[in-house]
């Protein structure tokens, strides 16, 4: 094998590893929470969706949900209580969730999508990211073909509520690359953000 299609065969299989490890995967960005608030641990959380379709909604309460009893949390699917057409405000939620004993609410909400494209190899190479709309360009190093990776990022926007005083008290963003389905990212998403919770005290 002569030097060019060694460059060739390594130029690829970085590639390939490049893309595989950006697929399939969720990650959590932004994420705050209020160092002021003396963390109890949430017993019970009512689980609120919000999405233009009704089946999306349904998806994200009732992931959420499974994965929040896991940890011993009592999950309220607001689906299950909430009239069809009833958005969640202070009067509906004392009108139908006050006697339940809520101390907590989450609040799931797929805030967008965004592709990325990279480009690797060849003449010269550049990463853009689309959303934030800038471009990050390198000198050429090596003359050889180049490989065009698009993804796509799915962002969704979980926040959590105490009920007492109805303050935030947990915020975060997460990105999600070349989810195979909205059942993938929620699925994902879901299992992060109730760890993050765990791993913070907020249900113990």
């Amino acid at each position: 094998m002569n030097k060019i299609n060694i460059l060739l065969f390594v130029s690829l299989f970085f590639t390939i590893a490049i893309v595989s490890s950006c697929s399939s995967s969720s990650q959590l960005q932004n994420t705050w929470k209020n160092e002021s608030y003396q963390k109890e641990g949430f017993k019970k959380i009512l689980v609120f969706g919000m999405a233009g379709k009704e089946w999306k909604r349904k998806a994200y309460e009732y992931e959420f949900g499974t994965v929040l009893k896991k940890y011993n949390v009592e999950a309220v699917i607001s689906l299950q209580v909430l009239p069809k057409g009833e958005q969640l405000t202070v009067e509906t939620f004392e009108k139908y969730f006050e006697d339940q004993n809520i101390d907590a609410v989450l609040v799931a909400l797929e805030t967008g999508k965004s592709t990325k494209e990279t480009v690797y190899g060849g003449g010269s190479s550049y990463v853009s990211a689309g959303f934030r709309g800038f471009y990050i360009s390198t000198s050429p190093v090596y003359q050889v073909p180049s490989y065009l990776s698009e993804e796509t990022i799915i962002f969704m926007d979980i926040k959590l509520f105490e009920t007492k005083e109805g303050k935030l008290v947990w915020s975060a963003t997460s990105e999600s690359y070349e989810p195979k389905s909205t059942s993938d990212v929620i699925k994902f998403v879901s299992l992060i953000v109730v760890d993050d919770l765990y791993q913070e005290g907020f249900i113990k």
